[in-house]
């Protein structure tokens, strides 16, 4: 691309350039990477508050120039202490009512934006700036906001809770109606795009999968991590399969809890942190074979799939996971192991096309899963050669974001 844009990206609740924690690299920085490497400006917005790890990067509007070719600006908000409550709404809606007295100042303009949705406040205050200067723009749905507001409560209490949330499911449809394309990381969530918003598909509109660099490491970083679990008190010589992630409500633990009881040879190494840590390892602490090693970095992911026999999954069958792929999948893909989730819907589509893991479900448990990957060495690893296949044809890293970056220049062009 011969000719220089300027792209606005608007993302919260990610890591950032700017941010002194190593932490994995989401939307924000990897599609902004990617088009400064096309040769393009990025003005990055986000939120001040830093919603991983619940705290202020500064309390007022900041701008950070971290090259030439890239800003960040911060947008300040009260914060929140928890992922659910009101005290998010609250900061989501002062973070949009900061967003509108900042924008009203601006006088430069972007080519295209992309805008992460939710928050739902943010993105229609943007939007509707930028649709008022005829600026195309992409809205990149990541949650089915305000739907899972719904979802969350009781049978019994939803129509009061439809009622409650009335005004967030207007500003949605509206914003979803109002935008130039919609991106998203499944079919199925496009789909709900096109329901929810009464929204008529067109050519703009993509599925962005969500992907992870495919870094190389070297076989002295991978023997120094082995060591490394070695002594945490990983066996060399017995089955293991493992999870790597967020401790949250979004995961159902008890399911391996019983597998780890019944398959007291194979090891369930279970890494990272998060609010229900202490109440899984609570659960777990009978177990001999469960390890808690805590948060690792991708060197020591890549040296524990290389001992291991799978990939646990373990997401609750909600409207949000069922409709979208999530990253544990993607992970385990790149990863080169079978897939041990529960989930309907996509993943569970995806499983059984490309037959690159196991379902477990109430008549075929996760145990069951594990025993047939241990004593089916060939199956194990027929899987294993599936898993990365798929995520080289469908996955791979640069294919996703450089087919992102050529859309958003050509709507450049085109405008």
């Amino acid at each position: 691309m011969s000719r220089k844009f300027t792209f606005w990206i608007f993302q919260t609740g990610e890591p950032l350039h700017c941010d002194i924690e190593n932490r994995r690299p989401m939307r924000a920085i990897n599609l902004s990477n990617k088009l400064i490497e096309a040769g393009h400006n990025v003005v990055l917005w986000s939120s001040a508050f830093d919603h991983q790890n619940k705290n202020h990067r500064t309390k007022e509007y900041k701008i950070i120039n971290i090259n030439k070719n890239l800003e960040i600006r911060l947008i300040p908000s009260f914060g929140y202490t928890k992922h659910i409550g009101f005290r998010r709404l609250l900061d989501h809606l002062h973070m949009a009512w900061n967003l509108k007295k900042i924008l009203a100042r601006e006088e430069s303009l972007p080519d295209v934006a992309f805008i992460g949705y939710p928050p739902i406040e943010t993105a229609a205050v943007l939007a509707k700036w930028l649709k008022s200067r005829k600026i195309p723009m992409i809205l990149d749905i990541k949650d089915l906001w305000p739907s899972i507001f719904v979802d969350a409560f009781p049978k019994l209490f939803k129509p009061v809770a439809i009622i409650v949330f009335y005004p967030f499911f207007m500003v949605a449809k509206k914003l979803l109606t109002d935008v130039s394309a919609i991106s998203s990381m499944s079919e199925s969530f496009l789909n709900w795009s096109y329901d929810f918003a009464n929204r008529i598909p067109n050519e703009n509109d993509r599925i962005v999968r969500l992907t992870s660099i495919n870094n190389e490491i070297d076989n002295k970083s991978l023997e120094f991590a082995k060591k490394w679990w070695y002594a945490k008190g990983v066996v060399k010589n017995i089955p293991k399969v493992f999870f790597v992630g967020t401790f949250s409500t979004a995961f159902d633990f008890d399911e391996i809890y019983n597998a780890a009881y019944s398959l007291p040879k194979c090891q369930f190494v279970l890494c990272g942190h998060g609010p229900c840590l202490d109440e899984v390892k609570k659960k777990m602490s009978s177990l001999n074979n469960v390890i808690f090693p805590g948060w690792i970095d991708t060197v020591k992911m890549q040296s524990l799939a290389k001992m291991s026999v799978a990939t646990i999954a373990p997401y609750r069958n909600t409207q949000n996971f069922t409709l979208n792929i999530p990253n544990k999948i993607v992970d385990s893909l790149l990863m080169g192991l079978p897939i041990l989730c529960p989930l309907r819907g996509e993943v569970l589509d995806l499983i059984q096309k490309h037959r690159v893991g196991l379902t477990y479900n109430e008549e075929f448990s996760l145990k069951k899963c594990i025993q047939t990957l241990i004593e089916d060495k060939r199956l194990q690893k027929k899987i294993s050669i599936n898993a990365r296949k798929l995520y080289d044809d469908e996955f791979e890293f640069n294919k996703v974001y450089d087919g992102l970056v050529f859309q958003l220049e050509r709507m450049a062009i085109n405008e």
